[in-house]
């Protein structure tokens, strides 16, 4: 008696299963990379700056760029997301978005004072932004007021872009930077907020 086709093994069969598992598993780890990177670095955008104790539209702390990637010149950059009440930071000024952790005894662009959720319906960007920095104004004017006499604060507010914020990322982070004069050369942060 002679075996039918289906009833032998394909040497085919061995070589393919092989390279279907290879393939898919490249496929998975591709498909990892691309959702890290994307919550490495959401559609966020910083909110307009303001002074915390008069009003006076203020630019954001210091016109340095932070260190990209992890090199041994400095850590890499973090989505602002990740951060936590208290942490020390740079401010990623060539990526919206993200922040370079530094410790708060070294010098430092901002501390993350609070972060809140927002919640609502936001039409555009606009809605948004103003909405950021409503949830954070108190929140800033209380920790900008237990800081010491004669020193002024610039807010720092980072929210989701609309397009963002509708795929769920509602993460507003409320940060003070120090004030700087426009024209005036950068002054870091060098130790922690009171």
């Amino acid at each position: 008696m002679s075996p039918r086709t289906g009833d032998s093994p394909s040497p085919l069969r061995y070589l393919l299963v092989p390279l279907l598992l290879l393939v898919a598993a490249i496929m998975l780890a591709s498909r990892q990379g691309a959702e890290s990177r994307l919550s490495a670095a959401p559609g966020t955008r910083p909110a307009a700056a303001d002074d915390a104790t008069g009003g006076d539209a203020a630019p954001a702390a210091g016109g340095r760029l932070a260190p990209q990637g992890g090199t041994a010149d400095g850590p890499a950059a973090v989505a602002y997301d990740l951060l936590g009440p208290g942490e020390c930071f740079d401010i990623d000024r060539a990526e919206p978005g993200t922040v370079v952790r530094r410790g708060c005894d070294r010098p430092h662009d901002a501390q993350l004072v609070t972060v809140l959720r927002l919640a609502g319906d936001h039409r555009t960007d606009e809605d948004i932004r103003d909405a950021a920095a409503a949830l954070c104004r108190e929140p800033l004017h209380r920790k900008a007021a237990r800081q010491p006499s004669g020193t002024r604060w610039t807010t720092f507010v980072q929210y989701p872009y609309r397009s963002s914020y509708l795929r769920g990322s509602d993460t507003v982070a409320c940060s003070l930077t120090a004030y700087n004069r426009p024209g005036a050369a950068a002054r870091p942060l060098a130790a922690p907020l009171l």
